[in-house]
Formats: C-alpha cells, sequence, structure tokens
C-alpha cells in the first residue's frame, strides 16, 4: 500500500451505492492491510482501473509546504 497517497492533495469525490455487507468487508480488508478504507478503495480501483487499460495521470506528491 502507498503511503506518500496518504499526503496527496486530493480533490475529486466519489460516491456510490453497494450491497450490503459491502462496507463491512472494507473496513475488514482496508485493517488487514493497516490502512484506511479510503486508502484501500483508491489503490483497488487504481489497480483495477490500469487492468481494464485506462490511462490514469501519474501520482504526484503533496508539494512541501516549508519550501519559501
Amino acid at each position: 500500500m502507498q503511503t506518500a497517497a496518504r499526503s496527496m492533495p486530493l480533490p475529486e469525490f466519489v460516491r456510490f451505492r453497494a450491497e450490503r455487507g459491502i462496507a463491512d468487508a472494507l473496513l475488514e480488508a482496508a485493517r488487514k492491510r493497516r490502512t484506511s478504507a479510503s486508502e484501500y478503495l483508491r489503490h483497488a480501483l487504481r489497480n483495477q482501473l490500469v487492468a481494464d487499460g485506462v490511462d490514469l495521470p501519474p501520482l504526484e506528491p503533496a508539494s512541501n509546504r516549508n519550501d519559501a
């Protein structure tokens, strides 16, 4: 699991409905990977999109706020 994504700006919001049990399964899977449910979903979705042949922009690390 990529930890850099936690510090990246994430400007887009995605919301969807799912069948019963998915939310609990998501939490269980995220706990097993010691990550948040949001990070687990981002990782799984990105991997599936790439597998489906979708071109995605590269992940960009957060800019250093101490640069002045």
